[in-house]
């Protein structure tokens, strides 16, 4: 099987944090900092969706400004993916061989008993 996502906004705000909702949608930028923080920033193709005038905020949890992870989901593009079956004996060879078809693609299976063996090992 072959997942293919929507493409992930590209926009980025002065720090380099990259937009966590889907490519051409309307609103702010987001995301989601590793503390939990809401941080947004101004979308220029959207001027009418700065929040309270501010052009760049971080918003920690519990503030009243804070939004929750489970209201972006409608815009979060990791939902949005479609699920095909590959077919093609050049690519079913190149996955065989742990060879990804394409230069962003990444392969996902489950580790043989081997492998789950090696990672049950205890660390020294």
């Amino acid at each position: 099987m072959k997942r293919i996502w929507q493409n992930q906004c590209s926009s980025r705000d002065l720090f380099k944090h990259k937009c966590q909702g889907l490519k051409g949608r309307k609103g702010n930028h987001w995301q989601y900092k590793s503390d939990g923080s809401y941080h947004y920033w101004a979308n220029k193709k959207d001027p009418g969706a700065i929040e309270k005038s501010i052009a760049m905020s971080t918003v920690p949890p519990g503030h009243d400004s804070y939004v929750e992870p489970l209201k972006k989901q409608v815009d979060y593009y990791m939902n949005f993916y479609e699920t095909r079956e590959v077919t093609d004996p050049k690519i079913i060879a190149k996955l065989e061989k742990n060879n990804p078809p394409e230069k962003e693609a990444v392969i996902n299976r489950p580790l043989s008993k081997g492998e789950i063996e090696e990672l049950e090992k205890p660390t020294k």
